[in-house]
């Protein structure tokens, strides 16, 4: 009996110490792909009870292992070799016995960097790259750039992005190493593993409120019109309102439509809609990465107060030429790309026009020729973008591009009449556009140091012309001008300037940003009216002209340095501090703008972040609507008004618990101040030579609850958005104090669903609902108090108590789409699109008409005018 307890005993004494050394360097060698070295005469049995070793990185695995042993170790390559420890031998203030000091050892690290392109060469944003071993991964920039910093030794590297294959590389670190990685598409991949997998993913990126697109999520089954749209695909995110029906508006957290940034290869763009916001102004055919930030903006990012979109273009194929040709039911677009030296340069081009006009003039042309009456309209209408882009691939380390881009809306209408021996010729011009050029050089300075320098140049304008021509016809039927009336307002802004942008990865756990520019800008706003009255000869004649412009320079400077840094394993912040200067007739602001994000990791599927943002607006476009009209200005701020100020605070928890289900939380407050809008008497230009006498300064605030789920499953992808927010504004020369916004659209829900049922067909359908717009209807009646020496008799007067004070019905559609794809003979992709807009036929508000009754009360009738609008487009892929 004795014996076996002795035995029992004995076995549990050998689970309570657990395994060898030996056998966990064997544990190690299998997992690492290493192998030891050693003296036979080591004894390597003694047990091992420290902690688990298989999770831990290969340096600290072995460091555990020997920690308490009389063996140390060193690397070389994929070879661990091991020695017995130097004993130093000293004296124990104690009882002076021997004491001995191990050698601590400490492993080298070195930068592996290089670029991330396609199976194209193209570079790719966003990708995962993630050491195996050691458990830390970093993003690829906006220039497909990626910098990790291992130790010493064997590491594996995975490579991944949704829609491409995963691409492990193993490699022995024994120096800075530079090392270039090509994806292959692989559209049946989807990525699930989003906890280690996507750095990019809400859930672990340190900013609130970034969205990122690619062009998959632009060209979708259903598009109004059939025509992919970047500005409605942003609509659909939590906390933008979308403004009026049809409109390419974008009121993000309760901003006006002008405090959004929209950067094209880092160019501003200033004119962003087309067809007075039927379509955006980006062709979604060249469009390789949108980035989206609504709140958390990094310090790179000056210049608007609501929110900033960073739109990349695609640089072109290094290898292969091919393209992209659609037609739609009003516009058509076309692609090309391909190597002009191959693996060197590259070209893209596109371009994208409506063709109503096509069809328009001759059909006014042969209507007129028909037509036997006195009174004669016609209309003509096109807008166009072309985008094209030159990338030259310098070496492994650097690359040089030039972008372009060109857009333009023209609209004429066209009325003629005779009548009783008069004639009258009457012509109304829109015309706006924009020219953005920029040339710039990415570079790999170091293993841990990347740059960007740009040089750009921007140019937008905007303008109307109105000619009323009028003549009496003599008995000799030769015309005789009787009067002309000519109205001319045009308005532009240039830009050319200079910006560096840095970024350097000190370690995997620390990344640090910081640049600058520097940028002229160039405003002219105009006005003109002419007015002149003929006679026959025998009496004086009169003519009169107004003219009015305002001829501005302003240079605005930039510097920002940003800090995102891990604090620990489950904390992370990024630390930003952005400064500005702006030079103004004599007047100069300046402005520091602190940014502060921070991410904690509660589990590996849940987090908690926050974020605090101040920022600062130096230009304002001064609107007399809702809608981009040809009549907004762009104008400075002057030594009369401030400069825009505004700073947000937001919170949100992110939840993923499932692979296939994602869900957000985040809340937001926003004050802002100096809004400029233009008093409502002055009509819908005023001169431009007074604007901003014309103007009042206001304050708002905005607040609210944005809630996102997403759930991507094998063939069904499913998105909710909800946003319970309150907008507010304040300008004292109303004296109403707080009021609420036009667009205080207090409940939103967006709900779209994605099927596919083969690689030929596919569905989608989306629900869109929103609290009213607001408008401002009269309160009740009020006597107006008598006046010395005037006699109103206590005139009876219409009260407003404040604007915006009346809610419009709620707004709601359905829109759905379906794709029908094939292989041509030839091998070329071809789909036909199907998609209808308002598809149960909603007639939603868009004008109220207001009546006052016999007993003095009003009544109000709302009229919508957009119906089921059906479209079919066709695309070809070669």
């Amino acid at each position: 009996m004795k014996t076996l307890l002795l035995l029992i005993g004995l076995f549990f004494c050998s689970l309570s110490y657990g395994q060898t050394i030996r056998q966990e360097m064997n544990k190690i060698e299998r997992k690492n792909k290493v192998f030891f070295v050693y003296d036979s005469r080591f004894n390597l049995n003694v047990p091992y009870n420290g902690k688990r070793l298989e999770t831990m990185p290969l340096y600290k695995a072995l460091d555990l292992l020997f920690r308490d042993s009389d063996y140390a170790w060193t690397q070389k390559g994929s070879t661990i070799i091991l020695m017995r420890k130097k004993r130093r031998i000293g004296k124990s203030p104690i009882n002076r016995k021997p004491v001995v000091k191990p050698i601590k050892k400490v492993p080298k690290r070195y930068a592996i960097s290089g670029y991330i392109r396609d199976n194209n060469r193209e570079p790719l944003i966003n990708v995962n790259v993630y050491d195996v071993d050691s458990k830390v991964g970093t993003l690829s920039n906006a220039n497909g750039a990626f910098s990790l910093v291992l130790d010493e030794g064997h590491h594996r590297l995975r490579f991944s992005s949704l829609g491409y294959k995963e691409v492990l590389r193993d490699i022995n670190v024994q120096g800075n190493k530079l090392i270039n990685i090509g994806l292959k598409e692989d559209s049946a991949y989807i990525d699930e593993v989003i906890v280690t997998g996507d750095l990019n993913s809400p859930l672990l990126a340190s900013q609130t409120g970034k969205r990122t697109f690619t062009a998959k999520d632009f060209n979708t089954e259903f598009s109004l019109l059939s025509s992919p749209d970047v500005v409605k695909t942003l609509q659909r995110v939590s906390g933008v309102a979308s403004g009026i029906e049809l409109a390419s508006g974008l009121f993000v957290h309760g901003g006006n439509s002008d405090e959004n940034l929209f950067l094209l290869d880092g160019t501003p763009l200033y004119q962003m809609n087309h067809s007075l916001g039927l379509f955006s102004s980006f062709n979604t055919d060249i469009i390789k990465n949108v980035e989206f930030y609504k709140s958390g903006f990094p310090a790179k990012y000056n210049g608007r107060l609501s929110s900033i979109t960073d739109i990349r273009t695609k640089d072109g194929d290094m290898r292969h030429i091919h393209g992209t040709f659609s037609l739609g039911l009003l516009d058509g677009r076309f692609s090309i790309e391909g190597p002009i030296i191959k693996d060197k340069t590259s070209f893209v081009f596109s371009l994208r026009r409506s063709w109503m006009d096509v069809f328009l003039k001759p059909y006014f042309s042969i209507a007129r020729r028909h037509s036997h009456e006195n009174d004669f309209h016609s209309f003509n209408y096109l807008f166009y973008d072309m985008n094209a882009k030159i990338t030259y691939h310098l070496n492994d380390r650097s690359n040089s591009y030039i972008s372009f881009y060109s857009g333009l809306d023209h609209y004429t209408i066209k009325d003629d009449g005779n009548w009783d021996g008069n004639s009258e010729n009457e012509r109304n011009k829109f015309k706006w556009g924009s020219t953005n050029v920029a040339i710039g050089r990415n570079e790999q300075l170091t293993g841990k140091l990347f740059s960007t320098i740009e040089a750009v140049y921007t140019h937008n304008h905007s303008g109307t012309e109105y000619f009323d021509d009028n003549y009496d016809l003599s008995d000799n039927k030769s015309p005789l001008r009787t009067c002309l009336n000519v109205q001319h307002n045009h308005s532009s802004i240039d830009d050319i300037g200079l910006k560096a942008d840095f970024e350097f990865h000190p370690t995997n756990m620390q990344k640090i940003l910081f640049g600058g520019s520097y940028i002229f800008h160039f405003f002219k706003p105009q006005t003109k009216q002419q007015a002149y009255y003929y006679n026959n000869g025998e009496e004086k004649n009169d003519s009169s002209e107004l003219e009015s412009h305002d001829f501005q320079r302003s240079q605005e400077i930039g510097l920002y340095v940003e800090n995102d840094f891990s604090i620990s394993e489950c904390w992370s912040t990024d630390i930003g501090l952005s400064y500005t200067s702006f030079s103004t007739r004599g007047k100069i602001y300046h402005r520091l703008d602190p940014r502060f994000s921070t991410k904690f990791q509660l589990r590996n599927n849940l987090s908690l972040k926050g974020s605090f943002t101040m920022t600062t607006q130096y230009l304002h476009r001064i609107a007399s609507t809702s809608l981009d009209m040809p009549t907004d200005y762009w104008v400075p701020t002057t030594r009369n008004f401030q400069p825009g100020r505004s700073w947000q605070l937001a919170a949100g928890l992110y939840y993923h618990p499932r692979k296939e289900l994602l869900l957000t939380l985040e809340g937001f407050y926003k004050r802002s101040s100096h809004l400029l809008e233009y008093r409502h008497w002055m009509g819908m230009q005023p001169p431009a030579s007074r604007w901003d006498k014309d103007v009042a300064d206001g304050k708002g605030r905005s607040y609210g609850l944005e809630f996102d789920g997403s759930y991507h499953s094998g063939k069904v992808i499913t998105n909710l958005a909800y946003t319970l927010s309150w907008t507010f504004r304040n300008y004292e020369e109303l004296g109403t104090g707080w009021y609420r916004d036009k667009f205080d659209n207090r409940h939103k829900i967006n709900v779209d669903c994605r099927y596919t049922f083969s690689s030929c067909f596919s569905m989608y359908a989306a629900w869109t609902f929103h609290s009213g717009n607001r408008i401002t209807l009269p309160d009740r009646y009020i006597f107006s108090p008598p006046f010395g020496g005037l006699n109103n008799d206590n005139d009876i007067l219409k009260f407003y108590s404040k604007p915006n004070n009346v809610a419009l019905p709620a707004y709601h559609r359905i829109d759905v789409g379906v794709d029908f794809k094939h292989k041509t003979s030839r091998g070329n992709e071809s789909i036909w699109n199907i998609s209808i807009y308002n598809a149960y036929c909603h007639l939603n508000t868009m004008y109220v008409k207001v009546r006052e009754n016999d007993n003095g009360t009003f009544s109000a009738k709302s009229r919508g005018y957009i119906p089921i609008i059906p479209s079919v487009s066709y695309t070809l892929k070669f």
